[in-house]
């Protein structure tokens, strides 16, 4: 029986390649939010997809009325269709998830009334350990959060997982990076305008069909290379 919220919510999802997985996640993320609030909208992005996913999310949109879709006309990587994404939104609430389902919607049920205390301005999902991830993508994942937590001298214990905005904080944000750097590239704006957040710990799912897209060499200079040059426009004072 669903709770009903009050709050309206959008789901944004970067889609590049899934069509292995993505219907059943746009499923169950359906079933998820309806448990919820009678009031959302799934919003995806279909980065250019080579594979068919294009196809699928045209019939599952002409299917369901909460469902979005925003077709790049070429490849832009997850961190732009993110912002491309959360600027579609309409909902009051705006949150980022992604194909392979990391994040259980149902874990909501515990997270969104923190927004009911108005200090709240945006929740950062935490990952209660990252054992889903391969070897691999523990080492670069660990070493991305260790870089940025150097530099940036952040209380952020996860920038890479999930986060969930009041849409009114991102409106005249502008975002420079274009990679996996965009959420906390994201974040940071929002703390230097003094926006307030909280952290909240929830389980990190691993993907179960289908292959990730992330991890690879050229995305992870990429985003190194975004990193220092967001930190460098910090020092010299032009991000406000």
């Amino acid at each position: 029986m669903g709770m009903n919220f009050k709050t309206s919510i959008s789901v944004v999802v970067p889609v590049y390649n899934e069509a292995e997985v993505i219907e059943k996640t746009i499923q169950s993320f359906i079933m998820k939010l309806s448990d919820l609030t009678n009031d959302f909208e799934i919003v995806l992005i279909n980065d250019a997809s080579t594979d068919g996913t294009a196809a699928i999310l045209k019939r599952l949109v002409s299917l369901n009325k909460n469902l979005k879709v925003f077709n790049n006309s070429k490849n832009i990587g997850s961190g732009a269709s993110l912002w491309r994404g959360l600027q579609l939104s309409s909902k009051e609430l705006v949150m980022s998830n992604f194909a392979d389902s990391p994040f259980d919607l149902a874990d909501l049920r515990d997270t969104l009334p923190l927004f009911e205390n108005n200090g709240t301005d945006f929740i950062i999902i935490v990952r209660k350990d990252r054992s889903a991830n391969s070897p691999f993508r523990k080492m670069t994942s660990y070493a991305n959060y260790l870089l940025i937590k150097i530099l940036f001298n952040s209380r952020i214990h996860d920038f890479q997982f999930v986060q969930i905005f009041r849409r009114e904080i991102l409106k005249g944000l502008q975002i420079i990076s274009t990679g996996t750097f965009v959420p906390p590239e994201i974040m940071f704006r929002l703390v230097f305008k003094n926006y307030k957040f909280r952290e909240v710990k929830c389980i990190f799912y691993k993907r179960l069909d289908g292959k990730s897209k992330c991890g690879n060499l050229v995305e992870i200079f990429r985003t190194v290379k975004e990193i220092f040059y967001f930190r460098i426009l910090t020092l010299l004072g032009f991000v406000i």
